[in-house]
C-alpha cells in the first residue's frame, strides 16, 4: 500500500505557521518518526508541530486527537498538553496541531525488553484505566470511531495459497483462531473509549524508564477495553494489567486475557498480508509480534495465559 504524500513543508510555509501563532524566529527540526500518519517537527524547545499526510483519513485524525487530548487530561491522564489546533486549511491544506514537548524518547528506542522497564508499562495500564472508566457516552467523543480491522477467518487459507504457511500449518492457525473465539476472543456489549494506538513508540520515558506520557491519539475512538493492550509486546501485556487492575479492578468476567491474546493474533496476521515494513515501530512488524507472542505464551504460568494456546 502506497501512502499518501506529506503537504508541501517547506520553510516558507512552516514561517507562515509560526507567524500565526506568535513563533516567528524558532527554530524549526523535524523529528524521525516510526510512525504513519503524521510528519514531526521540534518548534523550539518546549513545542511539538504535528502534519498530517495529505488524505481524509489522515485529516480526520487530527482532528479526533484534538478533541480527545483535552478529555484525557481532564481525566488525569499524562499526555502533552494541545496547545493550538487549525484546521482553516489557508496556510496548509491539511489541519495541523500544536502540542507541549515533553521530556524524554519513545519508549521504544530504549530497546530494553519489558523485564527490565516494568514501572513504566504499570503507568500506561493506570492511564488506560482512567481512560476506559472515565469517558462517558454524551460527549463531543460520541462520535468517534475506531477503524476496524477485516475478520481472519480465511486468512489462514490465504496465507497457504501465498506461500506463508503449508497447509498442516494454516489448519493448526485456524483452528488456534477458533479457540480463541471460543474462550471469548470477541468484544463485549459495552465499549470503553480507546487510545486506539497502543504501541511503545506512544509511550515517552526518561532514559531511566520512568514514565513520561502517553502520545498520539489520533486512531482513538469506542471499542473493547482489552484491544488497547494488543500493540504491546505481549511480555509487557501482565505489567500493564498489574496497573489497570490497581485502578480499575479485576474485570468481572474471565475473557480478558483471551480477548488480548486473540486481537495480538488478528494485527499481526492482518499486518503479515501487507508484507515487511521497514523503518517502522515494533506494532507494524508481524514477524516479530508472532514470535514474541508465542514466545510469551509458552513461558506465562497464569492459566488465563496458557489456556489460549492450541
Amino acid at each position: 500500500m502506497k501512502l499518501p504524500a506529506f503537504p508541501d513543508l517547506s520553510p516558507e510555509r512552516l514561517d507562515a505557521v509560526l507567524a500565526r501563532h506568535n513563533m516567528t524566529g524558532s527554530s524549526v527540526v523535524r523529528l524521525p518518526s516510526g510512525g504513519i500518519f503524521n510528519a514531526i517537527f521540534a518548534v523550539g524547545d518546549h513545542v511539538i508541530l504535528r502534519v498530517p499526510r495529505e488524505h481524509p483519513d489522515f485529516a480526520e485524525a487530527t482532528r479526533k486527537e484534538a478533541l480527545a487530548v483535552p478529555t484525557a487530561r481532564s481525566l488525569g491522564l499524562r499526555t502533552p498538553a494541545l496547545l493550538a489546533f487549525d484546521d482553516a486549511l489557508d496556510l496548509l491544506p491539511v489541519p495541523y496541531g500544536l502540542y507541549e514537548r515533553v521530556p524524554g524518547e519513545p519508549l521504544e528506542l530504549l530497546s530494553r525488553p519489558p523485564i527490565e522497564t516494568p514501572d513504566a508499562y504499570r503507568e500506561v495500564g493506570r492511564d488506560l484505566a482512567r481512560l476506559h472508566d472515565g469517558v462517558r457516552r454524551g460527549s463531543a467523543l460520541d462520535a468517534l470511531a475506531l477503524e476496524d480491522l477485516p475478520p481472519p477467518d480465511s486468512w489462514p487459507d490465504e496465507l497457504a495459497e501465498q506461500g506463508y504457511l503449508g497447509a498442516l500449518d494454516a489448519r493448526w492457525l485456524a483452528s488456534w483462531l477458533a479457540h480463541l473465539r471460543d474462550l471469548g476472543g470477541s468484544a463485549p456489549n459495552t465499549a470503553v473509549f480507546r487510545h486506539g494506538d497502543m504501541q511503545a513508540t506512544n509511550v515517552m520515558v526518561l532514559p531511566t524508564g520512568a514514565f513520561v506520557a502517553l502520545l498520539d491519539w489520533g486512531a482513538c475512538g469506542w471499542g473493547d477495553a482489552a484491544h488497547d493492550f494488543a500493540g504491546m509486546p505481549l511480555a509487557a501485556v501482565p505489567f500493564m494489567l498489574e496497573g489497570y487492575r490497581d485502578v480499575r479492578g479485576t474485570p468481572s468476567d474471565d475473557t480478558f486475557e483471551a480477548r488480548i491474546v486473540a486481537r495480538q493474533l488478528h494485527l499481526a496476521l492482518f499486518l503479515l498480508r501487507r508484507g515487511p515494513q521497514p523503518d517502522k515501530s515494533w506494532a507494524e512488524r508481524p514477524l516479530g509480534m508472532l514470535l514474541d507472542l508465542v514466545r510469551t505464551l509458552v513461558g506465562l504460568p497464569d492459566p488465563r495465559w496458557r489456556t489460549t494456546l492450541v
